[in-house]
């Protein structure tokens, strides 16, 4: 998986109580817990999350290849299920060798 880099990627806040990483892959595929969900049976789960969790914090680690309207979709989702803490993982900006 080959993350965007950010410099504001090592910021950290104080952690959430319940995390749910979703992996997207260069192909678009979304993963929870390596298990491969299409976008009904993703919603679904978004809202089994919602449920059993409401304050769980989304982190979506999609490719730097995905289109957006892909990692778009997958945050509506998440939001369409009451999970509005939706974080972005990235990697920070390799510092230039001195």
């Amino acid at each position: 998986l080959e993350l965007p880099r950010t410099d504001g990627a090592g910021a950290h806040a104080a952690p959430p109580q319940s995390v749910t990483v979703v992996v997207v892959d260069k192909a678009g595929q979304a993963f929870i817990n390596d298990e491969p969900l299409a976008q009904p049976a993703l919603a679904q789960r978004f809202i089994a999350l919602a449920a059993a969790q409401p304050a769980t914090e989304v982190q979506l680690r999609a490719d730097a290849a995905v289109p957006y309207g892909r990692v778009v979709a997958i945050m509506g989702a998440a939001h369409q299920a009451g999970l509005t803490r939706i974080g972005f993982v990235a990697e920070p900006v390799a510092e230039p060798p001195p």
